[in-house]
């Protein structure tokens, strides 16, 4: 039988609520953290209130942690559900982007310079652009 992803600590930090819900990696990163670069006076003290709580929760909050279970859960999913979205937008803004470069050459080649000059007959050229010169009486 496999370990669980998620355990309940005691004491993972002094500014943090005394009992938490974390992966196994974060309670041995904070272990390291704690040998590494916390002040030696205070490591053994630390080390002896961060623990892994095996003990059976009282009703209540073992209701609440059902709760987290199953929020947890369907919040794994919604990240997977995003990050399948996230590929697919990353796939579809390149065809985008690659749609408006060929777009962009295609309104500007002899044949949709001609077909600008068929529909609407202003001063725009694909060199000058600002319609707007055609108001000044110098242009």
């Amino acid at each position: 039988m496999s370990k669980p992803n998620h355990v309940l600590v005691a004491h993972m930090g002094h500014d943090a609520p005394w009992l938490q819900i974390k992966t196994r990696k974060e309670v041995k990163d904070r272990v390291a953290y704690i040998k590494a670069e916390k002040p030696e006076h205070e490591r053994p003290l630390r080390l002896k209130l961060l623990k892994i709580v095996k003990e059976l929760l009282p009703s209540r909050l073992q209701k609440a942690y059902a709760a987290w279970g199953k929020a947890n859960a369907a919040w794994d999913k919604a990240i997977a559900a995003w990050d399948k979205a996230i590929a697919a937008w990353g796939k579809a803004n390149a065809a985008w982007r690659k749609a408006i470069a060929a777009w962009d050459k295609a309104i500007n080649s002899p044949a949709g310079v001609a077909f600008h000059r068929q529909v609407c007959g202003c001063a725009w050229t694909p060199e000058e652009q600002n319609v707007l010169r055609q108001l000044d009486p110098a242009a």
